[in-house]
């Protein structure tokens, strides 16, 4: 990661974010063998369970398709578990 410029403090966090998904993830001996479902499961129970802020899920995202990018050389799709960006509310909706 430091070959891509990676900051420092975005290596350390992701490296944090990755040991927390191999460790809930460790029945599984390969990454190839982790259905995307078992992403989804981790993904969603962080957020409703844990409560996890937005910009931590987009972190955990990103540092999950990193692990997988730089220990398979495999591009995983995940982009739709970023969270939504919240829209400024327009006045329509307090109608």
């Amino acid at each position: 990661m430091q070959l891509q410029r990676y900051a420092n403090n975005t290596i350390k966090s992701y490296c944090g974010y990755a040991q927390l998904f191999l460790e809930h993830i460790n029945k599984y001996h390969i990454l190839h063998e982790i259905p995307l479902a078992e992403i989804e499961a981790f993904i969603n129970e962080k957020v409703l369970q844990d409560n996890i802020s937005a910009s931590y899920q987009r972190s955990l995202v990103g540092a999950i398709k990193k692990v997988y990018e730089l220990v398979n050389n495999q591009q995983i799709e995940l982009n739709y578990l970023y969270p939504k960006r919240k829209s400024t509310p327009s006045p329509l909706d307090f109608l």
